[in-house]
């Protein structure tokens, strides 16, 4: 069993190689394979792979930075056409993996072989940056909370649904969306429930990816009513996914949720995507 990580890197050669390549080294377990896509060709981070002398294979390309859509999702779509691993997982340049990541995420699939497709469980925090510096962070808090968290609730953003350490296995039908910012992983996990069915998917309940999520970031720089528009892309298009009727309610309700936030200019950034709205 051959595990590809998969990251892709825009201009942050640094937190490439602070936060992503050494929790990589770390690993107990160095038989994977990192696909590095350089989104823009960034010449410092070229030099730091070219430079590398690592105990695990090392994939590298460079793309040109698309001016339309979102650039991360062809990078990693370039990712998936290099990868060779019949695993494929997800690491952001400015996040990092627990030491024994690949080693417990093999043993995972596994022991558990009608599995297809798993998250595992994330420490968060959430940082406010200005000019680049930190200047606060909230508590470390676990996602999924709920250690029986069920694929329902992800879909029903009840618990907040992250690629970084996401897994599943290698499909070529399987292609991120560039309509897509806000919700990008939130749409290529409906594409994956599609392809593998609800009942192939699985919490890994250890802790294995640390993410810090940014107020400069993807997240961060968004808006509720960029989130309403990205949901009701979805529901306009959901005959390709596979959601339930309880599902496309839910969904309507975070869309009218997001626009009355919106509205009412609601800080985005004091939640996320799937934040724990009930209503």
């Amino acid at each position: 069993m051959k595990i590809s990580i998969i990251t892709a890197t825009y201009n942050r050669p640094q937190k490439l190689y602070t936060d992503a390549l050494k929790s990589l080294i770390n690993q107990t377990d160095h038989d994977f394979e990192w696909v590095v896509i350089n989104d823009g060709g960034n010449q410092e981070t070229r030099e730091i792979i070219a430079a590398l002398q690592v105990p695990f294979t090392i994939v590298y390309q460079e793309i040109e930075h698309s001016s339309v859509g979102f650039g991360l999702c062809y990078a990693r779509n370039t990712g998936l056409n290099l990868a060779t691993g019949n695993l494929i997982t997800y690491l952001d340049d400015d996040n990092s993996l627990e030491p024994e990541f690949v080693a417990v995420t093999k043993h995972f699939f596994r022991e558990n072989n009608f599995v297809k497709y798993s998250m595992a469980v994330q420490q968060r925090r959430r940082d406010v940056v200005c000019q680049d510096k930190i200047i606060r962070t909230s508590k470390v808090f676990l996602s999924p909370k709920d250690p029986n968290c069920t694929l329902d609730q992800l879909i029903t953003q009840q618990e907040i649904f992250d690629s970084n350490g996401f897994t599943h296995y290698h499909d070529d039908t399987l292609k991120w969306n560039p309509d897509y910012r806000v919700f990008a992983d939130y749409e290529f996990l409906l594409q994956c429930t599609k392809k593998y069915g609800s009942s192939q998917f699985q919490i890994n309940r250890q802790v294995l990816v640390n993410y810090i999520q940014s107020s400069q970031g993807t997240i961060g720089g968004s808006h509720y009513g960029q989130w309403a528009a990205e949901l009701k892309q979805i529901i306009n298009q959901a005959g390709l996914y596979s959601l339930t009727s309880h599902q496309i309610e839910r969904i309507h309700q975070l869309i009218q949720i997001y626009n009355h936030k919106a509205n009412h200019r609601a800080p985005a950034f004091v939640a996320e995507p799937s934040h724990q709205d009930k209503s």
